[in-house]
């Protein structure tokens, strides 16, 4: 069966395992040192220029996608006529072809399905209410590892004559099979890179932790620093309670990098391998090609006295909030009591005697309560090493001043930041070194510290109703991982967009998760005060509550939640210097 063979599989391939993770700490890792073994073909993906490596190319194109897993074992296909002759078809490796009128081929297995006339459960009759009536079909006698690894490999449900030719097919929307197959994923709190201290011989350790169930085999690849290739793989074993990819190396590895190599099947693409940066990743290195290994409560990350802050009391209820809305490099890019390294950069309210920071401490004896920062996680386009400033001139009424603009575009220095790409991690471009992930850390930290001695509450403008890519694209982290989950999609299976971008699915367990341990990071390791959720309607308003429960438990601070409902227009201006970049060109990027 599939998962026999997958787990086989992954055997195969633990005798890379690392202790040490670095041949380069050979000499000084003592017992912990293993030299690395790994095969070529996965130190090249972690070294390639191109993300994507296909493994197994697939025999069909991409198709839509109208049926849905209702549960691990339940499948609706909307308005298939009743008494339809209906199968599943399954490949490991993408070979399925099928087309109207001939027989299907290429397949591994194929599982007869059987039409249930049992009651939907009220909770998956709510869910997926919105996809209208049909009959539910069901794989009434797989067992738990066959539905694990179905999950794993290209399913297509078919519609055929009495003689197996095909009528119609379809894929299937994944998320309810992998909501019911994985529920306990969603009870662990360290996902990514975590550092401990392990339960035998109380030796520090870093710990890696990535949940990709669709997957097929994942990897790390290991790098000393934000540039130098990679020497070293550090294999990962799946839990098929939660659908997770664990590993531990028996070292610190702080101030390292990492990815994964995810091999997993991308329906029109086939079986393909993924070099992918961590969803939870806490910092990058330089355009966010690389994650960054740390401890967040780690002294070393911590400017002096942070941990000694008190929470300001100024807000005792919400409508108490007066709030000045503000862009991180607008403040002081052209304040010239700023020294010159520090504009537009975190750094710049620590000058506690420039004009800026005057003038806020100034607006907080004056009542004002918050400062909210227009997005300060990882986003997309600005380049966060040699960006361009463009000098605009031209007339008034003229068309100069926007060609200028155009022309710099997509290499210029600015933009709003509605581009998620690192919900958990700070944005480069305002550090005064992108390629050191310890610096947008501490700096970050500085710039909260410094709001917070003026006053001042720090509240963020957080943007988890979309993503910068999907799919296969340069800026997809999520879907390159688990495609087609994270996303919300249409009753075709194309992705929404009425965001204005590809939009996320927080309906589905492992995005409402993904939401809320990262507000909870924000809160926990920078002393974030209140949050201004970008079209917070996009969000099911049950996540929305159990959220703010949640940092109230956790914290002990009750952080505010404001929602924008507004929808985003992208205007065009004469300045390259306000405006809010195109998804639609970010995906082409």
């Amino acid at each position: 069966m599939f998962f026999e063979q997958a787990i086989a599989h992954a055997k195969s391939h633990l005798s890379f395992l690392l202790a040490c993770a670095l041949t380069t700490c050979a000499a000084t890792c003592g017992s912990h040192a293993v030299a690395s073994n790994a095969p070529d073909a996965d130190l090249a993906a972690c070294n390639a220029g191109p993300f994507e490596s296909i493994l197994s190319p697939a025999a069909m194109p991409a198709t839509d996608a109208r049926a849905y897993w209702l549960s691990s074992k339940l499948i609706r296909w909307p308005g298939l006529a009743a008494d339809s002759k209906v199968r599943l078809y399954i490949s490991r490796t993408g070979q399925l072809k099928l087309s109207k009128g001939t027989k299907p081929s290429g397949f591994d297995e194929v599982a007869a399905l059987t039409e249930s006339d049992t009651a939907l459960d009220s909770s998956i009759a709510k869910r997926f209410a919105y996809i209208g009536p049909g009959k539910v079909y069901e794989l009434a006698h797989a067992g738990l590892q066959q539905l694990r690894s179905l999950q794993q490999s290209q399913a297509m449900i078919v519609t055929e004559d009495n003689e197996g030719r095909v009528i119609d097919y379809t894929g299937l929307q994944i998320a309810g099979a992998l909501d019911d197959l994985y529920k306990t994923a969603g009870n662990l709190n360290d996902y990514g890179a975590s550092i401990r201290k392990a339960a035998v011989a109380n030796k520090t350790q870093t710990q890696f932790r990535v949940w990709a169930p669709t997957a097929q085999r994942v990897s790390i690849c290991l790098y000393p620093d934000g540039k130098a290739k990679s020497t070293s793989i550090l294999p990962m074993q799946s839990d098929t309670d939660t659908g997770n990819w664990q590993t531990s190396a028996g070292v610190d590895l702080s101030g390292k990098y990492y990815t994964y190599l995810i091999d997993v099947y991308v329906p029109g693409r086939g079986l393909v391998r993924n070099r992918v940066t961590d969803p939870y990743s806490i910092s990058l290195t330089t355009d966010s090609k690389r994650s960054y290994i740390a401890d967040l409560s780690s002294s070393k990350l911590k400017p002096l006295g942070w941990d000694e802050q008190t929470p300001n009391t100024k807000v005792k209820n919400q409508t108490d909030m007066q709030v000045y809305e503000l862009h991180v490099r607008d403040f002081s890019i052209n304040d010239a009591t700023v020294r010159p390294a520090w504009r537009g950069k975190y750094l710049a309210f620590s000058e506690t005697n420039s004009n800026g920071m005057r003038h806020f401490q100034a607006l907080s004896a004056a009542g004002m309560t918050d400062i909210h920062l227009l997005p300060v996680f990882d986003f997309a386009t600005v380049a966060e090493a040699g960006c361009q400033t463009p000098v605009i001139k031209g007339k008034a009424d003229g068309e100069e001043q926007q060609k200028i603009a155009t022309q710099y575009a997509d290499k210029d220095c600015y933009n709003w930041g509605y581009e998620p790409y690192h919900y958990n991690a700070p944005e480069g471009s305002y550090a005064t070194d992108a390629s050191d992930g310890a610096k947008r850390i501490i700096e970050f930290r500085k710039m909260v510290m410094a709001l917070h001695n003026a006053g001042l509450r720090v509240g963020m403008d957080v943007v988890y109703n979309h993503t910068a890519g999907a799919g296969q694209t340069a800026y997809s982290v999520l879907d390159r991982i688990v495609p087609g989950y994270y996303q919300r999609l249409n009753q075709r299976g194309q992705i929404e967009r009425s965001t204005c971008c590809d939009n996320t699915a927080t309906e589905n367990a492992m995005m409402a998760k993904l939401m809320s341990d990262s507000v909870l990071l924000w809160a926990q390791h920078y002393k974030i005060d209140s949050f201004r959720f970008d079209l917070m309607g996009h969000q099911p308003r049950q996540a929305m509550e159990d959220m703010q429960a949640r940092l109230l438990r956790e914290t002990g601070r009750q952080i505010q939640f404001l929602g924008k409902a507004g929808i985003l227009v992208k205007l065009r201006t004469a300045s390259a210097l306000s405006r809010h970049r195109s998804c639609h060109s970010m995906a082409a990027a």
